[in-house]
C-alpha cells in the first residue's frame, strides 16, 4: 500500500463528485417529502420514507464520502495536507456521520422519516461544501 502514490487532484476530483452526489441526494429527498401526500398517505404501507431513487442516491452519497475519506487518509499517509487535516475530519466524517445518524433514530411514521433524512442530508451537505471550499483554499494557498 505505501507505494501507490495518489494525487491530490484525485481528492479534489471525487470531492466535486461527493458534493454532486450530496445535491442530488437532498434533490431527491426533498421531492420525495413533497409528493408523499400523493403517494397513499403518509402512513400508508405502500409509501416508505424511502423511494428506490432516494434510497440509492442515500447509498451511493454514503459510499462516495467513504472512499473521499479513503482517499484523504492515503494522502495524509503520503504527508500532505497536514495542516487541513481537522477540517477534513470534522467536514468528511461528520458528514457521514450525519447521513449514518438516520438509520438510528426512531421513525414514528412516514412523514417523520422523510422529515428527519432531508433534515439529515441538508446538514451533511452543508458540512461536505465547507470541507470542499475550505480545503480548496487550504490547496491553493489562499489559508496557509
Amino acid at each position: 500500500m505505501d507505494e501507490i502514490v495518489i494525487s491530490p487532484a484525485l481528492h479534489n476530483a471525487v470531492g466535486g463528485l461527493v458534493v454532486l452526489a450530496a445535491v442530488l441526494t437532498v434533490a431527491l429527498n426533498w421531492h420525495g417529502l413533497v409528493t408523499l401526500k400523493t403517494a397513499g398517505g403518509p402512513d400508508s404501507p405502500r409509501n416508505p420514507s424511502l423511494g428506490g431513487w432516494q434510497n440509492e442516491a442515500l447509498i451511493a452519497f454514503q459510499i462516495a464520502l467513504m472512499v473521499q475519506a479513503l482517499i484523504g487518509i492515503k494522502l495524509l499517509d503520503q504527508g500532505l495536507g497536514t495542516v487541513q487535516r481537522y477540517v477534513h475530519y470534522l467536514g468528511g466524517l461528520g458528514s457521514l456521520g450525519l447521513v449514518m445518524l438516520y438509520y438510528w433514530l426512531p421513525q414514528r411514521g412516514v412523514r417523520d422519516g422523510a422529515l428527519k433524512v432531508l433534515g439529515l442530508t441538508v446538514a451533511s451537505l452543508a458540512f461536505v461544501l465547507l470541507t470542499f471550499f475550505v480545503g480548496g483554499l487550504y490547496a491553493r494557498g489562499g489559508l496557509s
